[in-house]
């Protein structure tokens, strides 16, 4: 009885051989995808710049008569010769596209809307989206009333 056994129990334990292996080598897979994701932090949208281009008075409703609204953020595990696109939208018009390049693999950036004939900014919601490596990060909104 008990050859009968023995090829029973060899395919029982192949099979736990191939499944552990598997296992491994998903959870591996999976551990090195997040690393090399561009993460984003620290992000503040504000009508105000200091002397020395930082964010003051950040908040996410602004009174009309504001000239620009800049964004900042930090950025961290960016990829060698990563591109980031920056959305702005004015409701669901899309009002300014750009795509900037990342030098460095982590750092700080500020980008601006601005009106080209220096008019204030209409009244109204906005959002800014932001596309790196085709993942889009959930939208930032901020509001001129």
């Amino acid at each position: 009885m008990s050859r009968k056994r023995r090829p029973f129990l060899l395919i029982v334990m192949l099979f736990a051989a191939i499944l552990a292996f598997l296992s491994f080598w998903v959870i591996r897979q999976n551990s090195t995808r997040p690393s090399e994701s561009l993460m984003i932090h620290n992000v503040v949208i504000s009508t105000e710049l200091d002397d020395k281009l930082r964010l003051t008075g950040a908040v996410s409703r602004f009174l009309y008569g504001a000239r620009q609204v800049c964004l900042r953020f930090d950025y961290s595990r960016a990829p060698r010769g990563g591109t980031i696109r920056i959305f702005w939208f004015f409701g669901e018009k899309l009002v300014q596209a750009d795509t900037y390049e990342l030098l460095t693999p982590s750092g700080s950036k500020i980008y601006c809307l601005v009106r080209e004939n220096g008019q204030p900014l209409p009244r109204g919601s906005y959002s800014i989206g932001i596309l790196s490596n085709a993942e889009r990060l959930p939208d930032f909104r901020f509001e001129i009333y």
